[in-house]
């Protein structure tokens, strides 16, 4: 499935159309040989975000890739005035002494994305709109010119 993803990312990259991964915070993405190629080879924006920052019912980190660098203006501290749902993960220690964490029963109703979360993206793709819309139009002449050249 990464790799899938990674594909997808790569025709984007390669023909400048604007991207954006959502990546659970654990996520080791990052570590996979097919996504460090494309780090290699295009700029890759990352952000963490905590969805409790956006009216999230639990902290809950989350990590962004884009290839647009609006996206670090996402970042908001996590409020530290505010009482969490404790619901969503079990932390213990196994029968060999290891610390293991499993999902409880608030995970959920944890996945879905808190309404201020998709007003600020949306907020930021509308004010960075003419670059986004520059790279597409810049991206279909590319396309027309070599299917016209073919």
């Amino acid at each position: 499935m990464v790799t899938r993803c990674c594909i997808m990312i790569y025709i984007c990259c390669s023909l400048g159309l604007p991207w954006i991964l959502e990546q659970p915070g654990s996520s080791l993405l990052q570590y996979h040989p097919d996504f460090q190629r494309i780090c290699a080879k295009f700029t890759v924006y990352r952000v963490f975000v905590w969805l409790g920052s956006y009216g999230g019912s639990s902290p809950k980190g989350t990590l962004l890739y884009s290839s647009c660098k609006w996206i670090q203006e996402l970042y908001l501290p996590l409020p530290s005035d505010r009482e969490w749902d404790g619901d969503i993960s079990i932390k213990y220690i196994d029968s060999s002494g290891h610390h293991r964490v499993q999902g409880g029963p608030g995970l959920k109703a944890s996945q879905y994305y808190p309404k201020l979360f998709g007003h600020a993206v949306a907020q930021l793709w509308e004010r960075y709109q003419s670059d986004v819309k520059r790279c597409v139009q810049d991206t279909a002449r590319l396309i027309s010119i070599y299917v016209h050249a073919s």
